[in-house]
């Protein structure tokens, strides 16, 4: 179980991999075992074999594994190492999320993260927020690693703490973790038997990971918790099983039926999920840029030396970090499903979004320089590479893609692949063409028909200028 990367960049690969957002739950009882298990062995014996052949029948076919650490607890000395051991067993590429739901203060919060993260090499734990912030903190300090807080959970008293406040206070919950970490620290336990509860946590975190326990023995509604909690995307959410796997006669069947089931909700889902979201992301990007002085109206001369009465100035995003939140997280959704090994950003314009977008993403980024240096190395591209590996190309505005082909050509040049480039805007005025004339794919966020069609709708725009810009639109074969 040694991986460097990060717990969320482990389990987007591991749903990638395996197709799948089932996460194995290890909550063994040795009680429970079939009695011709290694009935000689000691029952912590029995205990580590059994989990072990659990991980070593199911590790293609999950997301990630939660072991309970009380159950190894409760065995003392003996029942740590036999924790240990297990933990040991799970392969590199699947993380792991130790359920601990440690929740305290100070030196002890941070004896508690040393503990999970540097005993027992966890990649994520969870926890109580009952103290705070500051009970968090000591964990989410660590690089690359996460924690799942609990928010409302799924057994049958919570409510009368959870729901006790009004607003609820899993509801308070979900709010504020978001102002205690991002989205790639941060996550929430939210019970698949409250699946009303579910829909209302996406709502109110429409970014953040849930894990929802409850699916299989506790009755939880499999379809129900994917349509309250999926992403667009068919990610965002784990469905962590436990009972249902770990003693079923044959787990490997089990797991297996379990994760066909939800891929196939997840289908279902999506499909509807994607267009509404989609669109909401493009309308709240394009007013974002909009209010950040990113798109203007009026006369202006292109690079090209035509004139416009619309221009798409995104340098300016630099000075809005909610912005260029809003715009990495577009790029992400048009790099969605593409293959690429680093992130090449054409200069110098869409440097500082690739950035972003290479922390969104934790892919390394590397750029062509414009000029070769005189002196030092000398090098055509900044940054970590080396020659076979895939670079997607990425770009603020595609006019006609010149620039672009001129940074492809210096990758490739240096023996790095590129198929793919993301753009934030395409102004429709040849580029695509050109891109594909060359034998790459472009990906862009926005058209600059949808930019002007969702500012003319909520206002941004009045009617006069929306019909300049339209026809001249038009007059460029730009549509």
């Amino acid at each position: 179980m040694t991986n460097n990367q990060g717990f969320f960049t482990k389990l987007k690969q591991a749903i990638a991999d395996n197709q799948s957002l089932l996460c194995l739950g290890l909550d063994p009882e040795v009680n429970k075992f079939s009695p011709d298990f290694k009935p000689d062995a000691s029952q912590v014996e029995r205990l580590t074999a059994w989990c072990q052949n659990l991980i070593s029948q199911t590790s293609d076919l999950i997301c990630c594994v939660k072991p309970n650490i009380a159950f190894f607890e409760q065995y003392g000395p003996e029942g740590l190492e036999a924790l240990q051991a297990v933990l040991k067993s799970i392969p590199a590429h699947i993380p792991v999320l130790l359920d601990a739901k440690r929740g305290d203060i100070g030196s002890t919060a941070s004896a508690y993260a040393r503990a999970m993260f540097d005993v027992y090499q966890a990649d994520a734990v969870t926890l109580s927020p009952y103290l705070g912030r500051d009970s968090i903190d000591p964990f989410i300090n660590r690089e690359g690693k996460a924690v799942f807080v609990l928010c409302q959970t799924s057994n049958p008293s919570a409510a009368e703490v959870q729901n006790s406040s009004q607003p609820p206070l899993y509801q308070h919950i979900a709010q504020i973790i978001q102002s205690w970490g991002s989205a790639e620290q941060i996550g929430l336990v939210v019970g698949a038997t409250r699946p009303e509860s579910l829909a209302e946590v996406r709502r109110i975190a429409p970014q953040t990971w849930i894990l929802a326990p409850g699916v299989g023995a506790q009755g939880g509604d499999l379809q129900a918790t994917l349509q309250a909690g999926l992403l667009a995307d068919g990610g965002g959410l784990i469905i962590p099983v436990s009972r249902a796997v770990i003693y079923a006669d044959d787990p490997r069947a089990a797991a297996l039926r379990l994760r066909d089931e939800i891929n196939a909700g997840r289908a279902a889902v999506s499909k509807v999920l994607k267009p509404t979201a989609d669109l909401s992301l493009k309308k709240e990007l394009v007013q974002a840029l909009f209010s950040a002085g990113c798109i203007k109206f009026g006369q202006f001369t292109l690079a090209s030396g035509k004139q416009s009465p619309i221009y798409v100035d995104l340098r300016r995003i630099i000075s809005f970090p909610d912005v260029m939140r809003k715009a990495a997280a577009a790029y992400a959704n048009s790099a969605a499903g593409l293959s690429f090994d680093r992130l090449a950003a054409v200069p110098y314009a869409a440097l500082p979004a690739t950035a972003a977008l290479s922390l969104h993403l934790n892919v390394p980024m590397i750029y062509p320089r414009k000029e070769v240096k005189a002196y030092g190395t000398g090098q055509a591209i900044e940054g970590a590479f080396e020659a076979g590996l895939t670079a997607i190309m990425v770009e603020d505005v595609i006019t006609t893609g010149g620039s672009i082909l001129t940074a492809i050509k210096t990758l490739e040049d240096a023996g790095l692949k590129v198929k793919d480039v993301l753009v934030l805007v395409d102004r429709n005025q040849g580029g695509h063409q050109a891109l594909a004339n060359g034998g790459y794919s472009l990906h862009a966020a926005l058209s600059i028909d949808e930019v002007v069609e969702i500012l003319h709708e909520s206002g941004g725009i009045n009617h006069e200028m929306y019909q300049n810009v339209k026809s001249y639109l038009e007059e460029n074969h730009v549509r």
